[in-house]
Order: structure tokens, then C-alpha cells, then sequence
């Protein structure tokens, strides 16, 4: 029986089960993984459009400290940081290493939203999962279950677009981020992108 056969079968609840396995063995499978990440910022006008003199930007290396994802500082607006800003990015590292956190899992979604399934055959599978103050839209790979797209859209008007590319070793990196939020009046957008993915 092949996995498409097999999926046709099973319940969302289930494939949930099956993406929330594939993506936590995928979390062990990143912390070999450093890359770039180039981060930027708008500010956008009542019609939605980036205002452009608002533009900022960081750089950022992403690595691993003490079994957790960190996101290193290395530049704002293309320019290296000073002596004082390198000094609280080794500070905030130190204590990154002295604390633990326990990573979210999917399965928790099971709990709290409700359970849609669609797609299959030569088409993506899109797991929908949504609640009252949220809803998610996960859009996976038949093949192995791991994510490609997920979209997120919370009731306080957040909207995030995670996008994964998948290496020849099987492992899904984070590809382009994308986030728009409002903060009391002020309404944001910040687009990340990732590159030079590097195997340790």
C-alpha cells in the first residue's frame, strides 16, 4: 500500500499526528544546520503598501545554543554592529545557554482547534486546523509529511507565512518568513529570507 493509499484512509486528526512526528524528528535534524537570515522591516501606510522611508533591515546568523534555535545579531542596515551592541549579543547568548526551553508541538492543535483535511493525488496535502482566536493552514509534502507552507491568522489581525525548502539529505530549512501586525494604530510588515545553509 503506498502513502497516498494510506492517507486517503486516515482521519485529519491522524495526519496531524503523523506531520507533528516528521516535524519533530525534522527539529533534530536542523540543529546541523547554521544559515543566514536577512531580515526586513516597513511600517505600512492605511492602504496596506510598505511606506518606503520607514525600510530597516538586520542581519542575523542562526544557529543552535544549548539545543535551542538562536538568532545571532550581526547587522543593522548593512552596517556591522558596535563594540556595545556585540557586547549584549555575547551577554544574551550566555543566557540563552543557561536556560532550557521545551519546543511547542503540533499535536497540541488537536486540543484547542478544529480538524480539516484536503488535497491528494498530484496535489499538496493542506491540513486546516481553526479555533476562535486563530486558524492555521499547513500545506505538506505527500511524500514524507514534512511542511512546506504554513500560514497563520490570529484574530488581533497577525498574519504569518512560514515557508520550508527541502535539502537533497531530506531535512526542511526555513526558506522565507513573512509577518504582518498591527500594533495599536501602527501596522507592520517584516519578510525574512534564509540562505547559505550550512551542514555542521
Amino acid at each position: 500500500m503506498t502513502i497516498k493509499m494510506i492517507v486517503l484512509i486516515l482521519s485529519a486528526l491522524e495526519i496531524l499526528q503523523l506531520v507533528a512526528g516528521a516535524e519533530e524528528g525534522q527539529r533534530e535534524l536542523r540543529a546541523r544546520y547554521t544559515y543566514r537570515e536577512v531580515q526586513e522591516n516597513w511600517r505600512l501606510d492605511p492602504y496596506g503598501r510598505p511606506i518606503a522611508e520607514s525600510h530597516r533591515t538586520k542581519g542575523f546568523e542562526v544557529l543552535m545554543v544549548n539545543g535551542q534555535r538562536y538568532r545571532k545579531l550581526l547587522e543593522r542596515n548593512g552596517k556591522p554592529l558596535n563594540a556595545a551592541e556585540q557586547w549584549e549579543v555575547e551577554h544574551d547568548m550566555n543566557r540563552v545557554q543557561e536556560q532550557k526551553q521545551e519546543a511547542k508541538s503540533l499535536r497540541n492543535l488537536a486540543r484547542t482547534h478544529a480538524l480539516s483535511l484536503r488535497g491528494g493525488g498530484d496535489e499538496p496535502y493542506v491540513l486546516s486546523a481553526r479555533s476562535e482566536g486563530e486558524s492555521h493552514e499547513i500545506r505538506l509534502d505527500s511524500k514524507d509529511f514534512g511542511i512546506l507552507r504554513q500560514e497563520t491568522i490570529s484574530s488581533k489581525g497577525t498574519r504569518m507565512v512560514l515557508e520550508f525548502v527541502r535539502q537533497s539529505d531530506g531535512v526542511y530549512l526555513p526558506l522565507r518568513v513573512e509577518v504582518e501586525f498591527q500594533v495599536g494604530d501602527v501596522r507592520g510588515l517584516q519578510v525574512s529570507k534564509f540562505s547559505n545553509f550550512t551542514a555542521n
